[in-house]
């Protein structure tokens, strides 16, 4: 069931013509004002409140904060002509989003709000949040022009190099070993002829992630390092393991984007996060349990739900949600080379101890394990440390 907020226009109507032809099931209805959409909303809960591209900031803000109280089981979703967050937005999108990239999103959130609904804490963690990370436009642009005829590398980099920042944050990965790329290349067409589509869209995401302002508490350096070394020997061990091309991008993508709960976490609930951060010094299972037990969820499950509704792909979501999990017993190939590449990196060379692990990796071959370390050892003397 969705509700779409804003006044009435060509651009909306043709919209709601498409989504609902593209998918019948879904309860569509439009109201144009704030005040109406507040009244349906005390008469029939909604699982996705989207206020549409008309609304400024600060009016779309304030309704979605008498939602909370209204409707705490949606998800709040905003359309807007300005390139900024929009607090309390659980995700922004451009008002120009085609159809099919509105009916993604809504899909994707549609899908977490079901999760959300047997479990109130998690609902109330999520109805309360204020700052959620959007993709920004940038990622939109990039990926419907990859969707459209022009898929050519050359227009890509046109649309990328609008970001200036970006382009040096892609160059300078593409050049650090990540990708193992057989010579440095200064060009942003040539890393792309190299490192793929799917390899920008990541970086897209996790850049735009890692340049805001750092949450309370956290060095966001020092945590963009360690994503880009989860990322690449996520990567290496996907290879390793016979995973195809499609494979290896998903699991460098996840591995980049493992942590994206931790940091909504420590963006919202800071008072609450930092303790049991403190307390758990490291130790993932002991993490796992005090977030479960304060927040119903863990910084891995919460950050995956987060990557839902940035419509990311099944298999990058499930490898987030795996990635520090410590009750898992099998795993996909994906989600295993994360979890791995996550355990390794806080380990030095030397024998595993089995007591220690999730039971998937507790399962793995000693075969598994040698090539595992002989992977991550390779890829360190690579990067230079």
């Amino acid at each position: 069931d969705i509700l779409f907020v804003g006044a009435e226009s060509t651009q909306l109507r043709s919209l709601c013509q498409a989504l609902r032809a593209a998918q019948a099931d879904w309860q569509i209805r439009h109201v144009a004002t704030d005040e109406m959409a507040l009244e349906q909303l005390a008469r029939r809960p909604v699982q996705v409140l989207l206020s549409c591209p008309d609304a400024h900031p600060a009016a779309t803000t304030a309704l979605f904060d008498a939602a909370v109280t209204a409707c705490p089981g949606a998800i709040r979703l905003a359309m807007t002509a300005q390139a900024v967050n929009v607090p309390l937005a659980h995700q922004c999108l451009p008002a120009d989003s085609s159809p099919a990239t509105v009916r993604a999103v809504l899909a994707g959130a549609a899908a977490v709000a079901e999760r959300m609904r047997g479990n109130r804490e998690v609902q109330r963690l999520l109805c309360d949040l204020r700052e959620v990370a959007s993709p920004p436009a940038l990622y939109f642009d990039i990926r419907e022009q990859l969707q459209g005829r022009d898929d050519s590398l050359v227009t890509t980099a046109a649309i990328a190099a609008r970001d200036p920042a970006l382009v040096a944050r892609v160059l300078k990965v593409a050049n650090s070993g990540f990708y193992g790329l057989p010579r440095s290349v200064n060009d942003l067409t040539a890393a792309l002829g190299l490192i793929g589509s799917d390899a920008l869209l990541s970086l897209v995401l996790a850049s735009h992630l890692f340049s805001g302002l750092p949450p309370p508490g956290m060095n966001l350096d020092r945590l963009w390092r360690h994503a880009q070394q989860v990322g690449a020997l996520a990567r290496a061990i996907a290879a390793a393991d016979g995973g195809s091309r499609a494979q290896q991008n998903s699991a460098a993508m996840a591995g980049l984007l493992h942590d994206v709960g931790l940091i909504v976490l420590l963006q919202n609930e800071a008072a609450r996060y930092q303790p049991l951060w403190r307390r758990a010094a490291g130790d993932e299972a002991l993490l796992v349990e005090l977030e479960r037990g304060e927040f119903g969820i863990c910084h891995g499950e919460l950050g995956a739900l987060i990557l839902t509704l940035w419509t990311l792909p099944l298999d990058v979501v499930r490898a987030v949600a795996h990635s520090h999990l410590v009750d898992v017993t099998e795993l996909p190939l994906v989600s295993r080379a994360v979890l791995a590449a996550e355990w390794l990196q806080g380990i030095d060379t030397g024998e595993v101890d089995p007591d220690a692990l999730s039971p998937a990796l507790a399962a793995a071959a000693p075969d598994a394990w040698q090539r595992w370390q002989t992977v991550r050892n390779e890829l360190t003397a690579a990067q230079g440390g």
